[in-house]
């Protein structure tokens, strides 16, 4: 049974958790929660000053009949997969360096439990660590102190926004940003989820690394790595250029790679 499986799986992290953080002080926690029905159900949290509040925060998104399957921080990033094959109960689990090698070592982990569908079904990174591959452009110093440094202008970018999305025709999305983590005097790393349903009725929601540089009053998002955590498909990227209303609202319109289009607000949480 699946809810066997996670009740291991919290007793073993547990003790792992204990001896990462033992040693020093963590910058930042995050944690992973998923259900016994392969991960259809789930929570995910970083930045959190403790473990107990990351997992708080984890399974409070969860639900019932969920457990703690992840701890990370330090500079990590997390994944999980789980295998979508009926009747399955394969799941895999990893940590790394940046988001590509934690979700390729989920997806290994779920194949060799026998999962022949595996699927990422979630995915973040502590802001201490940027989650783009490491062969990106590097990062600016990551000190405490830039994660409660204001934009360019005295604009506090950093932290939960929400994310409204209407196309041309009428199609929307909405879901939240989080901008946690600033690279530079005005450039800052965050996650951005969607969440839609498309034109057969189907609820779909996607993840994505975003790159945020704000120039004056206009404010550059550009997404990368889409992950479907609800759902299957193409995803293309968001690219938002958008303009500050005021110190809680930003508004202007996406460009991905499809051409579509489209009016966005950005509204503080």
């Amino acid at each position: 049974m699946m809810t066997l499986g996670l009740k291991a799986l919290a007793a073993r992290l547990a003790l792992g958790m204990f001896v990462l953080f033992a040693g020093g002080q963590a910058l930042a926690a995050g944690s992973l929660a998923i259900d016994s029905l392969q991960g259809e159900k789930y929570g995910f949290s970083f930045n959190h000053p403790s473990t107990d509040q990351a997992d708080a925060r984890a399974m409070r998104e969860c639900g019932t009949d969920c457990a703690v399957v992840l701890r990370f921080g330090g500079g990590q990033c997390g994944a999980y997969a789980a295998d979508q094959a009926k009747g399955s109960n394969a799941y895999g689990w990893g940590t790394a360096a940046n988001s590509s090698n934690a979700q390729a070592r989920a997806m290994s982990e779920c194949r060799e439990r026998g999962g022949s569908s595996c699927k990422v079904r979630s995915w973040g990174c502590d802001a201490t660590k940027t989650s783009v591959d490491a062969a990106s452009t590097p990062q600016g110093n990551n000190n405490s102190n830039n994660n409660s440094k204001p934009a360019a202008g005295g604009f506090a970018i950093l932290g939960e926004w929400l994310v409204d999305y209407v196309s041309p025709t009428g199609y929307t999305a909405n879901g939240s940003l989080r901008v946690t983590q600033s690279t530079g005097s005005n450039s800052y790393r965050g996650v951005l989820v969607q969440a839609f349903v498309n034109t057969e009725g189907i609820a779909k929601r996607v993840q994505q690394d975003v790159a945020i540089t704000v120039q004056g009053n206009t404010v550059i998002v550009n997404g990368s790595n889409p992950v479907y955590l609800q759902g299957t498909g193409v995803y293309n990227a968001d690219n938002y250029t958008l303009t500050i209303a005021s110190p809680n609202l930003m508004r202007g319109s996406n460009s991905d790679a499809k051409g579509v289009g489209g009016a966005v607000v950005i509204s503080r949480k």
